[in-house]
């Protein structure tokens, strides 16, 4: 491979079609010598989402000369306010073209795009694809592949909860199971980039000090940090921005200079008749000034603070321009669920027009948005509206007006002035006084401008550069109180087999999000599930078994304020029981933590009940969810059940099985589908019994089950324990053991540590080889043990058996482990493969073959060494090596032919 194929800008066209700004070359060069700036401060519509190519390129580069020093993964987090991100756009592209080079629309990049790839793919430890990916929404989303393979190059884009909690090992729905695998593969080998962190600078503060308490303890791969932010809080010289050579660019000039004029407005101006409320009053003035556009056949922007005002704007605007042009309105608000949310960006003209601001419209077209819109889409209007809001706010909305310039483009931007109560008895909420600051400066800015405030990107950042630090801070949002990680918390956060409440050990929203006023908020789906599985009585723990399984994604629910979501919950009931005065549902109630409890509706609306950060999973027959996705009492049509995946290499399916005399019978439950045999590729990862027949009875004999049905590679990487898949017990060690080896040789790791780790792969399963172990696979054959069975009984034919638990007896007794330098690190890892051992066991988990005496030493020793090795390695650094031992066991446990092992035994190994 020649140097020439991977030249920067070659790449960067071929992944992104656009030839690369010079501030792109410059980021790019500081990337390929591994200097990462810690803040990029650039101006909104030039492309910060860049960085990610800029990265992928860097990286490839580096690989190339044979000295990689970058982290291999890049965490992109979003502001969780985004509907439509810029971001996973740009990952699509670039995961599209490496795995195509000779797609049809970019052939003419094949050379390079085949190189760069063959480049990527040369750092991973498998024949996998080049490069991992796992986004928000999309085909791409939840995908997991990005924990198969460390070594392997990937891209994560994720929220601030998403990403956030399982970096403090709290990961929201993961369950013991991921929580520290999770916690090793983000806390470790890892670029983080934080956009638009200015709105987020709880979270900032989070990831320094992260950053900070992994440097003191020395971690072999500390995470590193990079800012994005197109609206600093401060004057201070960021690390990264626009140089004066920047601006010879065109495509930098023209969206620095595109003209955006902006006047203010009281809200009651120009309104006739009797003068109502005074939040009446601006939302009619916004319509009003919208309408203004009416014959302009332009794209129009209205942007309002709340979701119940969006609505009523769009109502306003039905009304005046009457309902047989209700097409040209689109509402665009963060509460729609995810399925809705997806099909509004894919498939209605009017947003499709925002996103394609050259091609010409026949009419008028109003975009209606709350800050879900303000916040990493990629939208350009011709002109806007909006009401008043803060000064951060008020710069997030400007940068998507005019985003783009062009000759001949200039937008007229119309800001209401909020309506705020001035009474004396009123006291003003911080957000009212940062409103008031806003206004005061812009009312300012006007009266230096004839009334007209130039809000080009270059006028503004004049204005902001002028501006005293001390009235820029009180126009900005409230900067929430942040909350100081400790020694003790981290270590509380760290004991991830402790699911109960543990004193000392806080929920992480709070470290997360600062100690916001925001009100809390409630996640809604719905499963058709639901009532199948209340009417079988399946109890807690199967409960949590099926939602761990078969995880709610996000494409399946909603998030609203916890408030609305009760009242409109308890609306929804009143209309069921206007039809039946009994009516009530059973609903399941997911806690943080992927704890999982049944409660009924007419439980969980009431004042009392305790919603705040909760999922809800609606039975779909109840209703609620009405065609744009948003929760609505008045929606009385089953709910669309939207679980089931169905992109090649990610299935997912639910099935109704029954069996009995004739034999099984497949019914799929959310279609009208049946067969006699799964799926083809896909194997079973969950069974719930929904009916079992009375020993001996002639009538309604048939067993019946609730299966989820997944891909065979999904089926791995979900949880290799029970991958469905047949494998001996020696095969599968061989093959982990050679899984191993390519994993810490792709790393880089030094021989000492390599041997640990293959140790610890040979050693890890050995308890599977129990007879109680061999009855859970289904395998008579105990002279030939399994490691992986095509079939598996209910997990509590194990009794509590922890396979783990003996591995670890036999594996204490060995000589050679026992004259190893990093004893303790096999040791540990074998036991905490499988998500145990940090800190402990359950007492039922006992292996029956060895003494009581022998269990409880080696439970208490593992506890000790857990916490021994949590200071040598650090919190982040264990739970890396962790993963590296369970991404060595996905890779073995991934249906193949088993004579691939490589790796053959060492005298003295099992």
């Amino acid at each position: 491979m020649t140097t020439s194929a991977l030249q920067f800008d070659s790449a960067f066209q071929a992944l992104t079609e656009h030839s690369p700004l010079r501030w792109q070359r410059r980021l790019f060069e500081r990337l390929r010598c591994g200097e990462i700036p810690d803040v990029c401060d650039l101006p909104t519509g030039l492309g910060k989402t860049s960085v990610i190519p800029i990265w992928t390129i860097a990286l490839a580069r580096q690989a190339q000369d044979g000295a990689v020093t970058l982290p291999r993964r890049l965490v992109y987090i979003v502001n969780r306010r985004t509907v439509v991100d810029q971001a996973t756009s740009v990952v699509e592209r670039i995961r599209q073209r490496l795995l195509a080079p000779d797609g049809p629309t970019w052939s003419r990049h094949a050379e390079t795009l085949r190189a760069l790839g063959a480049t990527l793919q040369g750092l991973t430890s498998t024949r996998a694809e080049c490069l991992a990916v796992s986004t928000l929404r999309g085909e791409l989303a939840d995908n997991e592949e990005w924990k198969a393979d460390p070594a392997r190059p990937a891209i994560i884009v994720g929220t601030i909860d998403m990403v956030g909690s399982k970096l403090l090992f709290s990961g929201y729905g993961d369950g013991r199971y991921w929580r520290a695998q999770h916690a090793g593969l983000l806390g470790q080998d890892a670029l983080i980039v934080h956009d638009e962190a200015h709105l987020t600078p709880a979270f900032s503060d989070l990831l320094h000090q992260c950053a900070e308490v992994q440097r003191r303890a020395g971690e072999p791969r500390p995470i590193r940090v990079m800012e994005l932010s197109a609206t600093s809080r401060n004057g201070r010289t960021p690390v990264f921005r626009l140089e004066s050579e920047d601006e010879q660019d065109q495509v930098v000039l023209s969206r620095l200079d595109a003209l955006k004029l902006l006047r203010l407005h009281k809200a009651d101006d120009g309104l006739q008749g009797k003068p109502t409320e005074g939040a009446r009053r601006a939302m009619q003035k916004v319509v009003e000034l919208s309408l203004q556009h009416e014959d302009a056949q332009a794209r129009v922007l209205l942007y309002v603070r709340s979701p119940e005002v969006a609505q009523k704007v769009v109502a306003e605007l039905e009304d005046r321009l009457g309902k047989q042009e209700r097409s040209r309105i689109a509402l665009l608000t963060g509460t729609i669920r995810g399925q809705e949310r997806d099909r509004l960006v894919s498939e209605s003209p009017v947003f499709r027009a925002f996103l394609d601001p050259i091609t010409p419209i026949d009419q008028t077209v109003y975009l209606v948005s709350t800050s879900a819109g303000e916040v990493g889409a990629d939208i350009d209007a011709d002109h806007g509206v909006c009401d008043s809001t803060t000064l951060d706010s008020i710069i997030q909305r400007l940068g998507r007006i005019n985003r783009r310039g062009g000759p001949g483009r200039k937008a007229q931007v119309d800001v209401v002035l909020s309506m705020l109560d001035q009474s004396k008895d009123h006291s003003p909420s911080e957000i009212e006084e940062a409103i008031s600051s806003t206004e005061a400066i812009l009312t300012d800015w006007a009266g230096r401008s004839n009334g007209t405030i130039d809000a080009s990107l270059r006028g503004l950042r004049a204005l902001l550069d002028n501006l005293a630090e001390k009235l820029r801070e009180k126009a900005f949002a409230p900067k929430p109180p942040t909350l100081a990680l400790s020694d003790i918390l981290l270590d509380a956060w760290s004991l991830t087999t402790v699911n109960q409440d543990m004193p000392g050990r806080p929920e992480v929203a709070a470290y997360l999000h600062g100690l916001t006023r925001d009100p809390p908020e409630t996640f809604v789906a719905w499963r058709q599930e639901v009532a199948l599985l209340h009417e079988s009585e399946v109890d807690r723990d199967s409960l949590a078994d099926w939602f761990q399984a078969c995880r709610i994604e996000a494409r399946e629910r909603l998030r609203d304020r916890t408030d609305r979501v009760k009242k409109m919950l308890g609306e929804l009931l009143k209309a069921r029981r206007r039809t039946d005065e009994c009516a009530d549902f059973p609903v399941v109630l997911l806690n943080e933590r992927g704890e999982a409890d049944w409660s009924r509706l007419s439980r969980i609306v009431d004042r009392e009940f305790k919603l705040a950060y909760r999922t809800v999973v609606l039975p779909a027959e109840v209703g609620g969810l009405n065609e744009h996705g948003a929760l609505d009492p008045n929606a009385l049509a089953a709910a669309t059940d939207v679980a089931d995946r169905e992109q090649p290499g990610q299935r997912r399916q639910r099935w109704l099985l029954s069996e009995g005399r004739g034999g099984p019978r497949y019914e799929r439950l959310v279609r009208s589908e049946a067969s006699e045999v799964p799926q083809p590729g896909l194997r079973e990862r969950e069974r719930m019994v929904l009916h079992l027949p009375e020993e001996g009875a002639d009538e309604d004999g048939d067993a019946r089950y609730l299966v989820l049905l997944a891909e065979q590679s999904q089926s791995a990487i979900e949880r290799a324990e029970t991958a469905s898949t047949r494998q001996t017990l020696p095969v599968h060690l061989d093959r982990i053991a050679g899984d191993m080896n390519r994993i810490s040789q792709a790393l880089g790791l030094d021989g000492e540590l390599s041997e640990a780790l293959e140790l610890a792969a040979r050693w890890h399963d050995r308890g599977k080889s129990r007879p109680v172990w061999q009855r859970y696979a289904c395998n008579d054959d105990l002279v030939t043990p399994l490691a992986k069975s095509t079939r598996y009984l209910h997990g509590r034919a194990l009794g509590g058996y922890r396979h783990e638990l003996g591995s670890l007896l036999e594996a204490t007794a060995d000589s050679q482990i026992g004259n190893h330098p990093r004893r303790d690190l096999i040791l540990h890892l074998i036991a905490a493969h499988h998500g145990w051992g940090r800190p402990h066991f359950e007492a039922n988990a006992w292996d029956n073959t060895h003494s009581t005496a022998e269990n409880e030493d080696a439970v208490a020793e593992a506890m000790r060494r857990f916490g021994h090795l949590q200071q040598h390695f650090g919190r982040w650094g264990l739970a890396w090596l962790e993963a590296l031992v369970r991404c060595a066991d996905i890779a073995a446990s991934i249906p193949g032919d088993d004579s691939a092992a490589t790796s053959t035994p060492r005298e003295g190994h099992p």
